[in-house]
């Protein structure tokens, strides 16, 4: 029985409400009095609970002479509240995917711990259409310079758009040619190189063992060309 009401309780029925329909489930056709013999509550609130599960679809009643008797609908209507549920959950489902598939933003992130690892993101960046990037200083070159030159020279051989900002005080260091520079204040020094394309950033922390973080999240992508852009602005040529 505790099993039987909980599961009732599910289909918005309160504890007295699925006592009293469970009652008259027995009874067959009761008046309130004849209830009130079965359950402890007080006949005031047993009328309230009465009307309530009128409202609800759960009881009926018949005029028997001057008495007013109840009667259990039959149990049949959950199995149709629940079938009407269905059909009104199928009815709206397509939207509902819609939404989700909308506002899905994917979103990860991966730390690379050595130079093979950054190498390859950087080798997927030279690929790509078009990237910005903040430019730490000379830490490439200085912290991996056997791949620096390589992946200047992949860059003028592809396609792809680059622009970076970087410290006026390495404006005399030599540039990638096809990179196109404007330099901020001396002031300015990232503390890392940071690269935005696609969805990504790539962020890189150059010491004696680089360390790389790759965030594949538009949200985040798009904070950074935001801050990227405004820079860009007032930098110089």
């Amino acid at each position: 029985m505790p099993e039987i009401k909980k599961i009732l309780q599910n289909f918005g029925l309160t504890e007295n409400e699925t006592e009293v329909y469970l009652i008259l489930l027995r009874l067959g056709s009761a008046t309130a009095s004849d209830i009130l013999e079965k359950i402890s509550i007080h006949r005031i609130n047993l009328y309230d609970i009465l009307e309530r599960l009128q409202e609800k679809g759960f009881v009926s009643f018949v005029i028997l002479g001057k008495r007013k008797a109840y009667e259990a609908v039959g149990p049949e209507i959950f199995l149709e509240i629940e079938k009407e549920k269905e059909q009104q959950l199928k009815a709206i489902m397509p939207e509902l995917i819609s939404n989700r598939q909308l506002n899905k933003i994917p979103q990860d992130a991966t730390i690379f711990k050595d130079k093979k690892g950054i190498k390859n993101i950087l080798d997927e960046i030279a690929q790509s259409k078009k990237f910005d990037y903040f430019a730490s200083g000379w830490g490439f070159y200085q912290y991996f310079p056997e791949y620096a030159d390589i992946w200047a020279g992949k860059i003028k051989k592809s396609k792809t758009k680059a622009r970076c900002l970087i410290s006026n005080k390495f404006r005399s260091k030599k540039v990638i040619e096809k990179v196109n520079y404007k330099y901020l204040p001396n002031e300015f020094n990232f503390p890392s190189t940071t690269i935005i394309w696609n969805d990504k950033v790539f962020i890189i922390m150059w010491n004696e063992q680089p360390m790389g973080i790759l965030i594949r999240s538009q949200a985040v992508k798009d904070s950074y060309k935001q801050f990227f852009e405004m820079l860009w602005k007032t930098a110089k040529k």
